[in-house]
This record gives C-alpha cells, structure tokens and sequence, in this order.
C-alpha cells in the first residue's frame, strides 16, 4: 500500500489588526480574530446578513459540531475554521458593513514575544 505524501504546513501567520488607532495582535491569527470579533461585539456580527462560512454563520449562540468553532463567551461561537487570509477578509467585510474603519496585516510568525504580545520581525 502506497503511502500518501503529507501536504507541509504553510508557516504559521499572524494578523495584526488596527481599529481606531487601537492594534489588536495575539500570539496566531485565531485568537486576534476573536478579539476583533470580540471589539466589534458578536451579537452585532451575528446580525449581519451576509457573514457565512460554508452556509452557515460566522457567529451563532449555539455550537454547531459541523464546524470548527471556538467559544467567545458565554453566549457566543464563532467559526474558525479558515485561512488566515480568510479571516482577514472577513475582518474588513465585518468592518466594513459595521462602518469601522480598520487595517489588517497578514504577518509571518518569526518570534512571538509572550510578555508584549508582538511579534518581532528580522
């Protein structure tokens, strides 16, 4: 039986997210989308009409095993099951329609530095 090649990982990536002057960079790109996700407020990106990630919403109350969700709080799951080039689309759509001026940077992950929550680029 023939083994199948593995598909290398991509290296990881990291979001860097400016909101009102404000920026928003986590250890990896899932987390600085839920704190944007969080920033925007999710019951007023559940709202949205047209935010679906595979036919279902971004953000739900309730958890649907079909998907990879992470829980935001108590009352909010939202999709992340995606590149991060998707997540940074999502985030100037979200944005966008929310009327929020932002900017989001896809960075290569070189050395997270835990302490200031940056990345240091080399």
């Amino acid at each position: 039986m023939e083994k199948k090649e593995r598909k290398k990982k991509s290296p990881a990536q990291v979001l860097r997210v400016t909101i009102h002057r404000k920026q928003i960079q986590e250890k990896n790109s899932t987390e600085t989308f839920l704190a944007c996700i969080k920033n925007f407020g999710p019951e007023k990106v559940a709202a949205l009409q047209d935010i679906y990630v595979e036919g279902l919403p971004l953000v739900v109350p309730t958890k649907d095993y079909r998907m990879q969700m992470r829980q935001l709080n108590k009352y909010w799951f939202v999709c992340t099951h995606m590149p991060t080039k998707s997540k940074k689309s999502f985030l100037e759509r979200i944005a966008k329609q929310l009327g929020i001026k932002i900017k989001v940077e896809i960075l290569s992950e070189i050395g997270y530095d835990e302490t200031r929550k940056t990345i240091q680029h080399h």
